[in-house]
């Protein structure tokens, strides 16, 4: 049975998969193919004791180790499911809890990076996500625009029946934006905070950098 997480009984140690262009939200759902030995390893870890492991974007630069930097704010979440692939990958679905706040890095003899981290700035990602009245047929219709301009395809029709919260964050997650765009999304207060961003963000690349408005989004 899955526990019920709070931001007391959260362990302040987690294990870390930094990966650029990869972030998610309380409450939403992320799946991962697990290849690299150093993340399966964290998999078994985490599937034999609490089934925790937080998700943060490397900025693709090394520090003074080797090691990718990455951003100080990242989302832990639950593996609600996890199977193995007759080639020894594993598939996993990560269920969002709340966001954090990197303090430092543990020194472990893991394959994985560990890092010790403090929830105290989302204490809000646990309650519930309040609801948001915003013009969803606006934001989809710019949404496609975005996705034609990409050549990227997605059913329409499935995301045109999700309500407005879970379709502000969902578009966050899977839109082609920058490294710094998600992260600005993912350091955002509140929902209504977020729609603002990515509207401002939808609108960048398809009006241009012309309009005044978006001029300092970046």
């Amino acid at each position: 049975m899955k526990k019920k997480f709070n931001i007391s009984n959260l362990p302040t140690e987690i294990p870390i998969f930094p990966l650029s262009n990869a972030i998610f939200f309380p409450r939403t759902l992320l799946p991962l193919n697990i290849f690299e030995p150093r993340y399966k390893q964290m998999t078994e870890h985490a599937i034999d004791s609490d089934n925790l492991i937080g998700m943060v974007q490397s900025n693709l630069r090394k520090d003074l180790d080797g090691k990718s930097e990455v951003y100080s704010v990242g989302c832990v979440g639950y593996i609600e499911y996890h199977s193995s692939t007759p080639d020894g990958r594993y598939l996993i679905n990560l269920k969002g809890i709340t966001r954090f706040k990197i303090k430092n890095e543990i020194n472990t003899n893991n394959l994985y990076r560990k890092f010790k981290v403090d929830y105290e700035d989302f204490k809000k990602d646990f309650d519930h996500e309040e609801k948001i009245n915003i013009n969803t047929i606006d934001l989809i219709d710019k949404t496609k625009k975005l996705f034609e301009k990409h050549q990227l395809i997605t059913d329409w029709k499935i995301v045109e029946k999700v309500e407005p919260s879970q379709l502000i964050n969902s578009l966050a997650m899977i839109c082609p934006f920058t490294i710094s765009e998600k992260q600005r999304l993912l350091e955002t207060t509140n929902i209504k905070d977020r729609n603002d961003v990515l509207n401002q963000i939808i609108n960048f690349y398809i009006l241009g950098n012309n309009n005044d408005e978006n001029k300092n989004i970046h």
